[in-house]
């Protein structure tokens, strides 16, 4: 209960509700220290973790509660478990957003009535008719702030000293165990000591991916989340459900596509705060207050998410993110499909593949591997694109390979520019 009193600073009553509930026993005599709250947790976490109805659930506590011994102190229904376990979790925000993916009703766009891009209304249209029913919003997302829930887990004596393990329980013998031991970890710490110096400073990891939400695959309907990874952590942890931060809920039917940058905005602005400001945490070990700050150091995407969240066009002739320009690509005259037969060229110079000829596309291999693309060439390369985001625009490509650049979660200083894609 300590981890969660500072957020019922405006809410006291319930803050004393809870801490009732959490030293009341369940009934008179409970064997092992089970209060109120601690079966109401242990019990939810069970109906989460086994996918059990809303009504299948009420009916097993009805069960449950006649099996008690009486009185006690057990909840009967899902409706009352639901108002607890509310007040404990973190807040959201749902977000309107324009049907066509042009902007999201926040900020200045807040109390609009239709999109300021395309014109079209922010509510959905009554069936058969021309109205709108303005308390149904066209499209939502739902966004779950990741700086209370960072503040939570230091808050927590354990959770603390776990975000620290890499200064005090990792091996540094040169092999690769974990995130810590990459050289783009390694590269953050020389290009900026005084983020590196502290260990409670965060790395994070993003992914994005399209899911169907419904049991019923035939259905085209693609929902997307976004969720942070903690690198801090140990690797036997940084993956744990408990760990892995869902942040954003972007609703469907058709996936957002390029315009994904519109949906991540609010999640860009608090990764921006942490990252150039940071915010003040309490660590619960260490008994004393700093400056929390945090940096996104890869994201975690397959092929298509990556094209949709770096703007880079992964299909036709220029589409390696390593080579660009110099990719090496040929149409198939029968096949009418595009083929890169240019990986020998990342072998040795002297490995036999590169003089074998039948095997593959008839000629020797004697050019050198591609550099990739540094920041500052990706930089100048989408420094004049304008996109204006929103289905049915059409995009305006640079060189064939990028069509925008309003993803702005590359970190720099001077001329040093880092966008590291991990494909999956």
């Amino acid at each position: 209960m300590q981890d969660v009193e500072e957020e019922f600073v405006d809410r006291p009553d319930q803050f004393e509700k809870l801490l009732s509930d959490a030293e009341k026993p369940l009934y008179d005599g409970c064997p092992n220290n089970y209060t109120k709250l601690s079966a109401i947790v242990r019990l939810y976490n069970l109906k989460a973790a086994n996918g059990w109805s809303d009504k299948s659930f009420s009916d097993f506590l009805v069960a449950i509660s006649d099996m008690l011994p009486q009185p006690n102190e057990l909840y009967t229904s899902m409706y009352q478990f639901k108002k607890t376990m509310s007040s404990l979790g973190m807040g959201y925000e749902k977000i309107h957003a324009c049907r066509n993916d042009c902007v999201l009703y926040r900020k200045e766009y807040k109390d609009l009535e239709c999109c300021p891009v395309c014109g079209v209304s922010r509510w959905k249209l009554e069936k058969n008719k021309d109205t709108n029913k303005k308390s149904v919003p066209a499209k939502v997302i739902w966004y779950i702030p990741p700086i209370p829930r960072f503040r939570r887990l230091f808050r927590n004596n354990t959770h603390a000293k776990n975000l620290t393990w890499l200064a005090t329980g990792r091996i540094k013998d040169g092999m690769l165990r974990h995130p810590a031991d990459a050289p783009q970890w390694r590269t953050i710490d020389i290009l900026y000591p005084e983020f590196g110096k502290d260990s409670r400073n965060l790395r994070l990891g993003l992914a994005a991916d399209g899911m169907n939400p419904h049991s019923n695959q035939s259905t085209s309907y693609s929902t997307w989340p976004v969720i942070l990874v903690n690198y801090n952590l140990p690797p036997h942890l940084c993956m744990k459900r408990k760990f892995v931060m869902l942040t954003m809920l972007i609703s469907g039917p058709k996936q957002p596509g390029n315009d994904i940058d519109v949906f991540l905005a609010p999640l860009v602005e608090d990764l921006k705060l942490l990252w150039e400001e940071g915010v003040e945490c309490f660590d619960g070990y260490r008994n004393e207050t700093f400056n929390l700050r945090a940096t996104l150091l890869w994201t975690i995407n397959d092929f298509p998410a990556y094209g949709n969240l770096s703007g880079y066009s992964v299909k036709s002739y220029k589409a390696c993110p390593i080579c660009g320009n110099d990719t090496c690509s040929e149409r198939l005259k029968h096949g009418k499909k595009i083929c890169y037969m240019g990986h020998r060229r990342f072998l040795p110079q002297a490995h036999q593949f590169r003089k074998q000829r039948k095997k593959f596309n008839g000629c020797p291999e004697h050019e050198k591997a591609s550099q990739p693309l540094t920041g500052v060439q990706i930089l100048e390369s989408v420094s004049d694109l304008h996109v204006e985001f929103g289905k049915g625009k059409g995009n305006i490509y640079v060189d064939g390979t990028w069509k925008k650049n309003q993803f702005s979660l590359i970190y720099h200083t001077g001329k040093t520019y880092m966008y590291v894609i991990i494909l999956m």
